[in-house]
């Protein structure tokens, strides 16, 4: 087994091997899961998500055209970041986002949180059409890593965290979502401390779990405080309240 495949079928993996009688909080039982991940895959196309993959995109290109693997290592590994991002490399571990997304979810179940089932709910489908779509981009641009390895483009670990952050921004804002986002960050910046993964890398995983997490959330508890796209004279800006 290929082992870019191992965190999807981790997650699938786990979630369907959970029992089948297990009550889960709210209207996220095992059963609904095929057909809200269709749902999911459907609100994919929209005109918020054709801003965010096209600002990704863009970003993108310009990462690839000033990306300097060596020099980044540098620049993150002599000096006091150099334990802080070692941090994003732990957080975004499928061995730390998958139980973190189907314990929350379980435990929400066993609590009869609704909240806490249906973020969990959230976080296990984002998480599995994450690693999904990372995993055929990787496959198909099939990029050599800058320590020599392949399969670099996009960044699953930074994918992951994204995706995790675009639930908790959606459904909540605030210093949760801020809190979520430089996790994120920090995970990118680990990624390319480790030479795993080039800038652009990392910028095109963190649109994929950005896009997929807020999508899967669409229908998430959102305050005054989520963060959102507000057209201005300038172009679009990103807005909220922490």
């Amino acid at each position: 087994m290929n082992r870019l495949s191992i965190p999807a079928l981790l997650t699938l993996t786990l979630t369907l091997t959970l029992p089948a009688t297990t009550s889960l909080a709210g209207d996220t039982g095992l059963d609904d899961l095929p057909g809200d991940l269709l749902e999911d895959l459907g609100a994919l196309p929209s005109t918020e998500n054709a801003w965010w993959l096209l600002g990704g995109t863009a970003l993108t290109i310009i990462a690839h055209e000033l990306e300097d693997p060596a020099g980044a290592r540098r620049a993150l590994d002599d000096n006091f970041l150099d334990p802080i991002v070692d941090f994003g490399n732990i957080w975004g571990d499928a061995r730390v986002q998958v139980p973190l997304a189907l314990g929350t979810w379980i435990y929400g179940g066993l609590a009869d949180n609704d909240e806490v089932g249906g973020l969990g709910y959230d976080l296990s489908r984002s998480l599995l059409l994450t690693y999904s779509f990372t995993g055929v981009i990787k496959h198909t641009v099939n990029r050599t890593r800058p320590n020599g390895d392949d399969l670099s483009f996009p960044s699953g670990h930074t994918a992951a965290a994204f995706s995790t952050a675009g639930v908790v921004t959606r459904r909540y804002g605030g210093w949760a979502g801020g809190i979520t986002v430089g996790l994120g960050v920090l995970t990118a910046l680990g990624r390319m401390e480790d030479m795993k993964h080039y800038a652009s890398d990392v910028v095109a995983g963190a649109t994929i779990g950005w896009i997929i997490g807020r999508t899967v959330a669409r229908d998430g508890r959102r305050d005054e405080n989520a963060w959102r796209l507000v057209p201005t004279m300038g172009g679009l800006t990103v807005v909220g309240r922490f």
